[in-house]
Parts: C-alpha cells; sequence; structure tokens
C-alpha cells in the first residue's frame, strides 16, 4: 500500500496485526511518502509465526523534498513460535528534507526457555503455551478495532469469550 501525504498535516495511522500459520507466505509493504509540510505517519505492524509460516515486512518512510516538519515512525513485533518459520523485516527511511524526524524499530523473538519453564512448571504444557500466545495476539488486534459490535462477533467466531 501507497499513501502519498501530499497537504500540510496530512496523517497516516496503520495498525496491522496477523497470526500466520502452517506453510503460508505473508507480504506486507507500506510506503508513506511525506510530501507536505507538517505531516505525520505512524506505521505499527505486530504478529505470530508459527508452523512453516513465512512473513515478510517492508515498511518505507519517505521524507521528500518539501516535507518540513513531517514526522514518521515504523515499529513491528514478532513472535516466532516455530524453529521452521522465516521472518524478513526491512525498514528503510528515505530523507531529502533537513527539518524531518524518522524513526523505527523492530522487536523479533521466541519464546526463551525461562519463560517456557515457569509456564511449564505451573501445570502448562508447551502446546497450551503455544496456543494461550496465539489468542492474545488475536484478542489484542481485534480489542482495537473500533466497532464493538464487529469486536463481539470476531471474539465469539474464534471462540475467545
Amino acid at each position: 500500500m501507497k499513501v502519498n501525504l501530499e497537504g500540510r498535516d496530512s496523517a497516516l495511522k496503520i495498525d496491522t496485526a496477523y497470526l500466520t500459520t502452517d506453510d503460508n507466505l505473508l507480504d506486507i509493504n507500506y510506503e508513506a511518502n511525506h510530501i507536505g509540510e507538517n505531516t505525520m505517519s505512524d506505521i505499527s505492524v505486530s504478529g505470530a509465526l508459527c508452523d512453516r509460516a513465512e512473513k515478510r515486512f517492508r515498511g518505507t518512510i519517505d521524507f521528500r523534498y518539501g516535507s518540513s516538519g513531517a514526522k514518521g515512525n515504523e515499529l513491528e513485533n514478532v513472535l516466532m513460535l516455530d524453529p521452521d518459520v522465516v521472518n524478513k523485516t526491512i525498514p528503510v527511511i528515505l530523507c531529502a528534507e533537513e527539518d524531518v524526524e524518522g524513526n523505527h524499530g523492530a522487536t523479533i523473538g521466541k519464546l526463551d526457555k525461562e519463560s517456557m519453564d515457569y509456564m511449564q512448571s505451573r501445570g502448562l504444557s508447551e502446546e497450551v503455551i503455544r496456543q494461550m500466545m496465539k489468542t492474545a495476539y488475536i484478542t489484542s488486534a481485534i480489542n482495537r478495532l473500533p466497532d464493538d459490535e464487529l469486536k463481539e462477533k470476531l471474539l465469539k467466531e474464534e471462540d475467545l469469550v
């Protein structure tokens, strides 16, 4: 998805969540082109990868000439739940203007052995722990939706309530 922030004070907010499983490939490409002055982009992507899934995320914030005062943020959080998953995170910030602020970061990790051991010492199996983590990611994404009726419907469909 490519968005041109052309007008003064134009803004873009993207909040994406995913759960990719089996042998599926998820390919995400967001491009925020800051053209006007004082524009703002906020790109947030979070999700979990299971089984043999693969995910690619390319996020580009491009501060073009004339975009003084612009700010752009890009953040990704990835939980890798199996050893055979493939994650590719490719953040890019381009800058042709002086007075801009661009930030990007990524947190990519696995459930550490200490956490797994702790939860297993409380009687949870590895399968139950993995399911809890998947459910947490799905529920978190659903709860960010602005439509309460849609939230309730999705939570019931996923058997989360």
